[in-house]
C-alpha cells in the first residue's frame, strides 16, 4: 500500500521540492509522475526475498563490473527530466 502525500496546493511538484522533503522526514518517500507518495516499510517476507535474491545476484555479477544495491537507489537522468527508482517488488 503507498499513501499518496500532497505536499503542495499545486497538482504537480518538481522534483527539487521532493529532495527538500526527502532531507525533511525519515518516513520513504517516492516521486511519481510529479505526486510525492509516502511508503510503508516493506514486510518480513518481502525482506527474506530481498536479502535472498541479493545474495543470488551479488554471487553471479560477483568480478564482473556490475553492482548489486540491497536498497532502493535513485538514477536521475537530468536531460530527461524525470528519475527512476529500481528495487525489487513483491
Amino acid at each position: 500500500m503507498v499513501i499518496e502525500l500532497r505536499l503542495t496546493n499545486k497538482n504537480f511538484n518538481t522534483y527539487e521540492e521532493f529532495e527538500e522533503k526527502q532531507q525533511q522526514t525519515d518516513e520513504i518517500l517516492e516521486y511519481i509522475d510529479g505526486i510525492i507518495y509516502m511508503s510503508p516499510p516493506p514486510s518480513i517476507k518481502h525482506q527474506r526475498i530481498s536479502s535472498f535474491l541479493h545474495g543470488e545476484l551479488h554471487q553471479v555479477l560477483k568480478n564482473s563490473g556490475c553492482e548489486v544495491f540491497s536498497a532502493p537507489t535513485d538514477v536521475l537522468f537530468l536531460s530527461l527530466s524525470f528519475c527512476f527508482t529500481f528495487s525489487i517488488s513483491m
